[in-house]
């Protein structure tokens, strides 16, 4: 995770799993293309062992394979969640001013989850829905807990009269 613009109008944190992505796809190409040649070579039990593993390299890129992407604007007073995978796409509005803060959930494998403490939305609604190791999950927090501390944008016309 990542945070990918930090205003005092907006903030965005999106994790894009490149590394997995690339990595499954390599191992789905492989296994595909050994059935393959197995099929052809009429070698039945590779042909299946190949087709088997396949179907579960399918399986992981289908799970895990998650593109997730968390805006806080100020300007519209929302969060949005928007997540995409190979099952479709998913967006979930919440008020900006029912989140409390941010925290990090876990210890040497964590995420970033949001504390709701108001409205319909009350309660801890994880970024994430893996854990992992490393800085990210703690950067991640303190700078959605920065940014909510920061004052709101002024407006640039100027005050009404």
């Amino acid at each position: 995770m990542k945070v990918t613009r930090n205003t005092s109008a907006r903030l965005i944190v999106e994790d894009r799993p490149l590394l997995i992505s690339i990595m499954l796809g390599a191992v789905f190409l492989g296994t595909a293309s050994g059935a393959f040649f197995a099929f052809l070579a009429k070698e039945w039990m590779v042909a299946a062992f190949f087709t088997f593993f396949t179907a579960f390299v399918a399986l992981f890129l289908y799970v895990f394979v998650r593109r997730v992407q968390v805006i806080f604007d100020r300007l519209n007073n929302t969060i949005t969640f928007r997540s995409r995978n190979f099952a479709g796409y998913t967006e979930v509005v919440h008020p900006l001013g029912d989140l409390s803060h941010a925290i990090k959930e876990g210890y040497d494998t964590a995420r970033c989850v949001l504390v709701f403490d108001k409205g319909m939305s009350a309660g801890h609604h994880p970024v994430t829905e893996y854990l992992t190791s490393g800085p990210a999950p703690q950067r991640i927090t303190d700078a959605i807990n920065t940014w909510l501390k920061q004052p709101a944008p002024v407006d640039s016309e100027g005050p009404s009269a």
